[in-house]
């Protein structure tokens, strides 16, 4: 019996990140001044005898409302885009990676496509992308179907040793996605009094931006011990990720994340997150101890 399971602690997590403060938009900002019906956003006035008087206070509120009207539409603007659809995490995204952007070279001879396709905050998912999912059995859980085969008789081969794996993430939307990272920016500028920018780069860390994620790809899972369901760093030393480790390339596995490549990668160390590019590319990558930017520029 195939050993996949989903983690329902990941939902409840991120349910409890989610804000509900008033004083703060969608987009992380806050609003100086109080929420709209506070005193950063009404208009006082009093009539006055002349109508020289009335007319200067009509036009000075008129024109104070007209101001306000325009900064948020700015504001509106940026959070939204050009679409309409696109937030200002989003936006921003080409800024984030600007200072990483020489340590690896331009990949302007490879395909990007299929199984090695790159995926990260400089290279995004292209427009056209589209993925054949496969549910797995508990019916909250989908992969590519290029993977499933793959991943069942990893998982299952596991399990015939006394492993006990559970899949807390597989394929994410575009806009789950886009919505995870827009939940952690804001708790993170709550628990921690940061800035927009400094949340953001604090949280991008894990969690990309809509379209830079590889979970879009649906050839990523992340993979957890039974007994141990927390994606921290403690996961390594369960031996369910050891003999993920040990055995993921014989099946097209990649730790995709690997301590001491973060500048490479951008991503902080993930011991749990495991990208399928097949047992060709996993053996070398896996072998090498490189990670799959490092593949592929070697390929080009």
């Amino acid at each position: 019996m195939e050993q996949i399971r989903s983690m329902e602690e990941e939902k409840k997590e991120r349910q409890k990140n989610i804000l509900l403060s008033l004083n703060l938009d969608e987009c992380g900002y806050s609003k100086r001044g109080g929420t709209s019906s506070g005193p950063g956003h009404a208009i006082h006035h009093r009539k006055t005898s002349g109508g020289h008087k009335k007319d200067e206070k009509t036009k000075c509120i008129i024109l104070g409302a007209a101001a306000l009207i325009l900064a948020a539409a700015a504001i509106f603007q940026e959070c939204r885009g050009d679409s309409g659809m696109i937030s200002a995490v989003q936006n921003r995204i080409r800024m984030a990676g600007e200072d990483r952007q020489n340590l690896i070279p331009e990949y302007t001879e490879y395909e990007n496509s299929g199984n090695l396709i790159l995926v990260n905050k400089d290279y995004g998912l292209p427009s056209d992308y589209s993925v054949e999912l496969h549910w797995l059995n508990n019916g909250q859980q989908a992969v590519a179907e290029e993977i499933y085969d793959a991943l069942s008789a990893m998982l299952t081969d596991g399990s015939a040793e006394g492993r006990e794996f559970v899949v807390a993430s597989g394929y994410r939307s575009h806009e789950t996605q886009q919505r995870l990272l827009e939940e952690d920016v804001q708790a993170s500028m709550k628990k921690y009094g940061l800035t927009w920018q400094e949340a953001y780069d604090r949280e991008s860390r894990e969690t990309m931006p809509e379209g830079h994620s590889e979970h879009e790809t649906g050839l990523t899972v992340d993979l957890v011990a039974l007994d141990y369901q927390m994606l921290d760093g403690a996961q390594e030393y369960t031996e369910e990720n050891q003999w993920l480790r040990q055995h993921c390339q014989d099946y097209g596995f990649i730790l995709r994340y690997p301590r001491g490549k973060e500048e490479i990668t951008g991503i902080s160390y993930e011991p749990w997150h495991f990208r399928y590019v097949g047992t060709e590319a996993a053996k070398e990558i896996m072998e090498k101890g490189i990670t799959l930017e490092e593949y592929l520029v070697d390929q080009t």
